[in-house]
């Protein structure tokens, strides 16, 4: 039963905050999503059917994955202790093994497993941790255009209220977006004091969610002293780390004047040694396991990890999930074979967008990390209003079954920009959907 049909008196039956909820989709697009997904596209089964694009997982490499599981539960007898309780941040066996992953792949040292929690996916570290450190009402500052879902994460539970920050000020484009800098952090702190709030935590995503720019080790460093400085916490979320875009392909060089390796906060956190300093990570995107929910908690702060230890209980990871994530991980070489195939899957999906988008001087933002694309569709719209862009989106979504992100809750200032997920089906797909749309592009320019 959806809201739509539910009764007076049945809603009435539930806390303010379960009426809130069940009046309100969590995500606009979800309907859609399951629409599409019950409808999709096979070059022989069903050739007209639907290409989901909207929701971040990456399908270019889950079949080696399922494959590694499968060899798993055939040769490895499953022990007793997934079968019984375990420490509330984690089984330690598994904690130990991500902590030495996290070290080889994220280069800090400090990262050990005794600083590690181990939750049900990043959606439950994020909220584990906003309960933690803040009281309702406080305020995350999350520079726009970011992920929607980060209101439900930080605010269902913990009361915390999301502050976009705008980065992006010259709406001509793209090529004006910016990362947060420690000036916007101080006009921030000036308008959220002048509004009465508390500035509490300040949220990063690297590489960034939707547009997939990341931040450089100075450009960390410097919000990393704001924010000691000020006792704000920063949490730097790198869920998608290790899906890395090769920038030194010949097709994608051109797009980026000052390449640079990616670089862990981890190794900043070390450095720094802090109480304000944290950052999560989790398996969903670099390794095509959304499904299975493991996502952790990197902090210094004991104070937190003691209230962690005890908050995180009814979010702790499957014991199951830690168990086949303990044996995975384990096997260094498939890990380190596996990252290496699946940065270059991923360069191969997103070329495969880029190219369509080049082809019709569509503007897009080159990524360097991520699995998406955030692409400029606004000399499409019929008028630059919130309304023209979704209309577009669902006509898009109505008339070739490729289903994006909607703008919605992204926060961008400039309207008709979409998040594209190319890793959302497999790569050969991709292909036939991006052909779909390109005609479908045309037409309506040539109609127009």
């Amino acid at each position: 039963m959806t809201a739509a049909n539910a009764s007076p008196d049945t809603l009435s039956s539930l806390s303010e905050r379960g009426q809130q909820l069940a009046s309100n989709l969590a995500r606009i697009d979800m309907e859609l999503f399951m629409q599409a997904s019950e409808n999709l596209f096979h070059p022989i089964d069903n050739p007209g059917g639907a290409f989901p694009l909207n929701v971040a997982e990456n399908s270019v490499l889950a079949d080696r994955i399922q494959a590694e599981f499968d060899k798993i539960l055939q040769e490895t007898r499953l022990p007793l202790w997934p079968l019984k309780y375990t420490s509330p941040t984690g089984f330690s066996e598994t904690r130990e093994i991500m902590a030495q992953f996290m070290r080889r792949y994220f280069g800090s040292p400090s990262i050990q497993a005794d600083n590690l929690v181990l939750s049900a996916g990043a959606s439950a570290s994020l909220e584990v941790f906003s309960f933690s450190i803040a009281n309702p009402g406080d305020l995350v500052v999350i520079p726009a255009p970011a992920y929607p879902m980060y209101s439900n994460d930080l605010g269902i539970k913990s009361g915390m209220l999301r502050w976009d920050l705008q980065t992006h000020h010259d709406p001509a484009g793209l090529g004006s977006l910016a990362l947060v800098t420690p000036a916007d952090l101080d006009r921030t702190l000036k308008e959220t004091q002048a509004a009465g709030k508390v500035f509490k935590l300040l949220l990063l995503t690297s590489p960034d969610n939707p547009t997939g720019c990341t931040y450089t080790p100075q450009q960390l460093e410097a919000i990393a002293d704001w924010c000691i400085q000020h006792q704000v916490h920063l949490l730097v979320n790198e869920i998608y780390a290790l899906s890395q875009i090769d920038t030194s392909n010949p097709e994608l060089a051109k797009d980026y004047n000052n390449p640079q390796p990616f670089q862990s906060f981890a190794r900043i956190m070390a450095d720094r040694q802090s109480d304000y300093l944290h950052l999560i990570y989790a398996l969903s995107k670099d390794f095509a396991i959304s499904g299975m929910r493991l996502g952790l908690i990197h902090t210094l702060n004991e104070a937190l990890l003691s209230s962690l230890g005890n908050v995180n209980i009814p979010q702790l990871a499957s014991n199951l999930v830690q168990w086949l994530v303990l044996e995975l991980f384990k096997k260094e070489d498939f890990i380190a074979s596996y990252v290496a195939e699946n940065q270059q899957k991923i360069t191969e999906s997103y070329l495969v967008v880029v190219r369509m988008l080049r082809r019709l001087g569509i503007p897009y933002t080159p990524s360097r990390g991520s699995l998406f694309v955030w692409a400029d569709l606004s000399s499409y719209l019929s008028a630059p209003t919130a309304k023209a862009e979704e209309e577009f989106w669902m006509q898009i979504f109505l008339d070739t079954q490729i289903l994006f992100t909607p703008s919605e809750g992204f926060q961008h200032q400039k309207k008709g920009l979409y998040r594209i997920v190319h890793t959302a089906v497999p790569t050969d797909h991709l292909r036939i959907a991006m052909d779909r749309l390109e005609a479908y592009l045309v037409k309506i320019k040539t109609r127009g």
